[in-house]
């Protein structure tokens, strides 16, 4: 089971480094659907994808990678320099796990060969 992990652990990993780095030069609008709500759900729905080819449970993918992206959201609150927390993030972040969870069943029925 630890090798159908490997891919979402390297991704989670990516997205650990990414969170921790102060965002440089970008302003946030002040409306809702920030440019990087969509980064934010993007790398959740693969996340969740990821995760999904490594259970067989489709809602534990969603459950660890939603943990996972409220859990970054509380280290960046704490640990990381120019980072804060935002509920919009973690909003989004589920949103992009629900989507990974959604996509994945589609996808292996499409390409076969990444069923287990």
């Amino acid at each position: 089971m630890l090798k159908y992990l490997l891919p979402a652990l390297f991704w989670a990993l990516i997205i650990l480094f990414l969170s921790a780095h102060p965002q440089i030069g970008i302003s946030k609008p002040s409306w809702l659907l920030q440019p990087d709500k969509f980064a934010h759900a993007g790398a959740y729905a693969l996340l969740s994808f990821l995760l999904q080819y490594g259970f067989k449970q489709a809602y534990v993918p969603v459950i660890l990678g939603t943990v996972y992206g409220i859990t970054i959201e509380f280290l960046q609150q704490a640990f990381f320099y120019g980072r804060q927390l935002d509920v919009f993030d973690m909003m989004a972040n589920l949103i992009g796990c629900l989507i990974g969870g959604c996509i994945f069943p589609w996808f292996s029925q499409l390409f076969p060969f990444i069923r287990k």
